[in-house]
């Protein structure tokens, strides 16, 4: 939700006029700001000056706050915990707060028993709200991760209510819902939103051809959830689905720096990320899971805080479970690897 379209008493105004408004269709702080004092004044039956005045206070409200160097760096330095330990060592705590967390895989490598046991963490600290597009949330598998996790107390009535499940029926009804989901967010003093998933939206909605549109609706869905994350103090954990791409092989975002941009090398396919490169940036760090030969493996592809670096792992019935650590240069020569098997 836009600061204009802020409801009037959500804000720290004059709530005995805001309630005589209310009986004339002036709503919200931007049915306000568009009407003069004189305006007010006649529909509040109040004077010029307090209607004056009531116009400023809403202005003060709703507009932008600055935000210091200091802010953000400490805002870097907070995270929510994904309920797996190695995982969140290397993230430098966990998903970041105030930023949004991208998990792309394959259908069946696991990203929404992630989701979940990032929910488990969530539920014990504030709330959740879980938009569940592909209908794959399971109320029995959360309360399997968070009961291996926090024990008896996950299995109450109290913690289970504070995940909310949304399932939103296009991208178009997902960019509704999160401009309105402010009063959830403070009503339910909510710490993580997760959607599951972005791509599953997008590509039900919008044609091949209609890169432009997606690209631009995808942009906006971006914009907001990170409004939300920075002024709420929450985190955002997107999936994300792959797709072939033509032309060079699959590194889900990672580059080498040493690694020309183009080249005749280059010319391969693979899988990689779906969405789309404008998508890509607006996302703030990337994990990858992906199935190579017998073997899981998550990754940290991108990130303003860790190298790349993985893990092996396995699913069961706590979730995420690690088998072993694959340091950055491992993980370099099998992505050469598969480059290689590509080309030939």
């Amino acid at each position: 939700m836009s600061s204009a379209r802020r409801v009037l008493d959500r804000l720290d105004v004059d709530q005995a006029l805001v309630a005589k408004l209310d009986s004339r269709g002036v709503r919200t702080a931007e049915d306000a700001l568009a009407r003069s004092p004189l305006d007010v004044s006649e529909l509040a039956d109040v004077s010029h000056a307090i209607a004056r005045a009531f116009i400023r206070d809403v202005a003060r409200a709703v507009r932008p706050r600055a935000t210091t160097a200091s802010d953000a760096l400490k805002r870097t330095r907070q995270a929510l915990s994904t309920s797996v330990d190695a995982l969140d060592d290397a993230l430098g705590g966990g998903v970041a707060i105030g930023a949004i967390t991208e998990i792309v895989g394959a259908s069946g490598v696991g990203k929404t028993q992630l989701c979940l046991a990032a929910c488990a963490s969530a539920c014990a600290l504030g709330g959740v709200i879980y938009l569940d597009a592909e209908r794959k949330f399971s109320a029995e598998r959360f309360e399997a991760i968070a009961r291996e996790k926090f024990g008896d107390r996950a299995t109450t009535d109290d913690f289970l209510k504070r995940a909310r499940v949304v399932t939103p029926s296009s991208l178009s009804d997902l960019i509704k819902r999160l401009d309105a989901l402010e009063e959830a967010i403070i009503d339910h003093d909510v710490k993580l939103i997760v959607i599951d998933s972005v791509a599953h939206l997008a590509r039900g909605e919008y044609a091949a051809a209609d890169v432009t549109k997606r690209q631009s609706a995808l942009g906006s869905c971006a914009a907001t959830l990170k409004r939300h994350a920075e002024k709420h103090g929450c985190a955002v954990v997107c999936v994300n689905q792959v797709t072939t791409r033509i032309g060079r092989e699959a590194t889900h975002g990672w580059e080498d720096s040493g690694k020309a941009s183009a080249s005749a090398e280059d010319d391969a396919s693979g899988i990689t990320a779906a969405l789309g490169t404008k998508w890509a940036h607006c996302v703030n760090t990337r994990v990858s899971m992906e199935v190579e030969g017998d073997a899981r493996v998550i990754k940290i592809v991108k990130s303003p805080l860790a190298p790349l670096i993985g893990f092996k792992y396995h699913v069961d019935e706590s979730g995420i479970v690690i088998d072993e650590r694959m340091e950055s240069a491992t993980l370099r020569a099998r992505e050469a690897n598969v480059a290689a098997t590509h080309r030939r």
